[in-house]
Formats: C-alpha cells, structure tokens, sequence
C-alpha cells in the first residue's frame, strides 16, 4: 500500500480484492450498504472491461481485432480512452496507454532473466503511441499499426470517481476508499475535522510514514518502485516503464504523491512525472501550476508545491522540505 490512511476510532470496513489489489472501504456512518453494493458490482464491472488479464474483457478485445475492423465499446470504456489520449497530450506523451506490447516485451525478460535487446526494446516502441488510436462515432475505436492497450496507470483512478458519484448519490459525507495506493477520501471526519492522509516512507516499511496531509474530499495517488519491481540479471527495475525511452524508469525519484479531486487525472499524472525522471517533472508541475504534489527523492529531499506546503506534516526530520516555486531545477 503507498499511500496509508490514519483513521478515525469509529469505522466500518468491507474489504474486496479486485483490480490486482486489496480495496478497502471505510465507513464512517451506518447508512453505507446500498453504496458498497453499488460501488462493489461497479469495481467488478470495470474489471471485467478494462483487465488485459481477462480475455473476453472489451480491452483485450479491442487489443485483439481493434488493428483490424472499429471495435464498439460502451460508454464508460470510450470516455476513458478520450481522457487517457487528453492526458497523453498534457503529459507530453509520458502518460502513454499503447505500451502494453513494451510491457509485455519486459514481463518476457523477467520470465527468461534476461535482458531484452536494443533492437527488441525500438520494435515494441514502434508499435506504440498514442496517434494510433483513432476514436470514432457511436463508440467505436480503431487502433493502428498494431498497439496495444493496458489501462493499468489509470484504471484505478477512473473507477474512484465512478465511486464518488455513488457515495453523493447515496448520501455518503463520511467515508475513505483504499484502492492500494490510491485514497479516495469523501467528505470530513464525523466531527466535521479533515483528513489525515499519510504517505508512505520510501525507505521503510509500509507502516512507516515520511509525512501526511490533512485533506477534504479530494484523491492521493503514488506513484513508487519500492514495492513494485522485478529483478533481472540481478538488476532491481522499476514496474513504471519511460515511454518515451522504452525502459524501466531510471532515476532519483523515490516516490511521487498527487493530490486532486480527479482521480482518474491524479492517477494518470502520478505515472507520467514518475516517467518523466526528477527534473522534468519538477520543470513540469512549476510550468503547469495546476498540479499539487509531493516529490520525495533518494537524496532526502521533498519537493513541494505550495497548496499543499501547509497540509504537510513531516514525520522524518532527515529529510529537507523545499516548496516548489522557491527551486529552479536545471
């Protein structure tokens, strides 16, 4: 779990797994089963659309034959990938849906131990992109020159707002969901007190916290390598891979943590700095102003954007606080 929860001394929790994780709902108000039914079929229903895990799901039926004939999906499915080629666009391609073939490419090297080629690693690459997938009327999506899709950097986030929308509906003002290192938090604590969200210690155990925000209804997304990794040839790599450079992510990045009332953007922008390598994500998030997030590097460093500053309690005094307007990174 990246991003931890502090709770409050009264909860109800209904944990599930799906999406490849452990989910965990809390509640913090009587009235909550006609919501966790909802949310519950709508997690199992998304799965089952978006999981490349799962062959009859509309992804990997899209992956099949999408390069062949336009494949209709529903609604949900088509609006996620109008957002996804959106956020692709923002992110300067770092955020990229079509690498599932790099993907693959890497899932083999770990089966085999052994480190794919050049040539290999320029192939997959060339079927990627996200110019090749072409969106057409009456939900019909058509992809080219043979990519693959693997929603796995936003699914979650997508499927938090949908759950959001339940909990409004069904008149929840009191409750967090856990969807393994993504917190959804709705509404405030039972005496109206905000949310205390932690963030994992990069260099610790999951019961560590390097710090928490306290927050209102809003996501907390992180994106790290500490626990998801492989190992090949007895070289750590991170699960993230660049999509630009067709490697596993390189860098100083210890973790990055987001924070936005859009889940499915905070998910998809958790991925695409931890992509963009230390540098250009702190160039990045001054240059867009719109993005709050929390930096922490391998050299004890947290990089900090201003919204976010005062929400912050540090829970490691080794490490250094610098607010993101206050830097200039060369």
């Amino acid at each position: 779990m990246d991003t931890a929860l502090i709770s409050n001394k009264t909860k109800i929790i209904k944990s599930i797994f799906a999406l490849g994780t452990d989910i965990h709902f809390i509640f913090y108000q009587s009235n909550f089963e006609s919501a966790f039914d909802r949310a519950y079929k709508l997690i199992l229903d998304m799965e089952n659309k978006l999981s490349v895990f799962k062959p009859k799901s509309l992804v990997s039926k899209l992956n099949r034959y999408g390069s062949y004939i336009p494949i209709k999906v529903c609604p949900e499915v088509y609006n996620l990938i109008k957002k996804s080629l959106e956020y692709s666009k923002f992110s300067e391609g770092y955020f990229d849906i079509t690498i599932k073939r790099l993907m693959d490419l890497w899932k083999e090297a770990k089966q085999k131990n052994k480190m794919p080629s050049k040539e290999e690693i320029e192939l997959a690459l060339t079927f990627s992109g996200s110019e090749n997938i072409k969106l057409l009327p009456n939900y019909k999506v058509k992809l080219k020159n043979k990519v693959k899709l693997d929603f796995g950097a936003i699914a979650k986030g997508f499927v938090a707002d949908k759950i959001r929308e339940i909990f409004e509906q069904e008149g929840i003002n009191s409750a967090i969901v856990d969807l393994g290192g993504h917190i959804l938090t709705v509404g405030k604590k039972h005496d109206e007190s905000l949310w205390k969200v932690g963030i994992r210690h990069p260099f610790k155990t999951r019961k560590d916290i390097l710090g928490f925000l306290e927050l209102g209804s809003t996501s907390v997304v992180t994106s790290a390598s500490y626990e998801r990794y492989f190992t090949i040839d007895g070289k750590k790599l991170s699960h993230i891979i660049n999509p630009k450079t067709g490697f596993p992510v390189k860098d100083d990045i210890a973790s990055i943590t987001v924070v936005d009332t859009n889940s499915t953007f905070a998910d998809a922008m958790s991925t695409a700095l931890f992509a963009m390598g230390f540098k250009k994500a702190i160039n990045f998030i001054q240059d867009s102003k719109t993005i709050e997030a929390v930096v922490a590097t391998s050299f004890r460093e947290i990089y900090i954007t201003p919204g976010l500053a005062q929400r912050f309690t540090l829970c490691d005094s080794s490490f250094r606080i610098i607010k993101t307007n206050e830097v200039i990174v060369l």
